[in-house]
């Protein structure tokens, strides 16, 4: 049983430390700081459009009065990990949320 156990604990041990693991699993996904604007990084973490989309939604009134107004402040002032979120979305390899965020530039 003790074997059993230790082997247990060494596998999952071993995928904890795959750095590569860690990076595509969103579970693994920590936020902090303000964290009202999670969702953003969330949408680019998991690329999910609709998550992104939903998210601009979420903040029109509170900042502006339109989708694309609201859009462009979250473009230009929302980091994800101290990068923009086109670029997180790149290095997060998010698709679908570059391409929308191209096409509307």
């Amino acid at each position: 049983m003790k074997k059993l156990l230790v082997s247990v604990v060494v596998a999952t041990a071993s995928l904890s430390f795959n750095a590569d693991a860690a990076l595509n699993n969103a579970k693994n996904i920590k936020f902090v700081g303000d964290t009202e604007f999670a969702s953003f990084c969330q949408a680019a973490v998991n690329n999910d459009l609709n998550l992104f989309k939903r998210s601009v939604a979420k903040q029109v009134g509170v900042f502006t009065s339109s989708k694309q107004r609201t859009l462009g402040l979250v473009l230009e002032n929302v980091s994800c990990n101290g990068k923009s979120i086109e670029e997180f979305s790149e290095t997060r390899q998010a698709t679908t949320v570059i391409e929308f965020i191209k096409s509307i530039k």
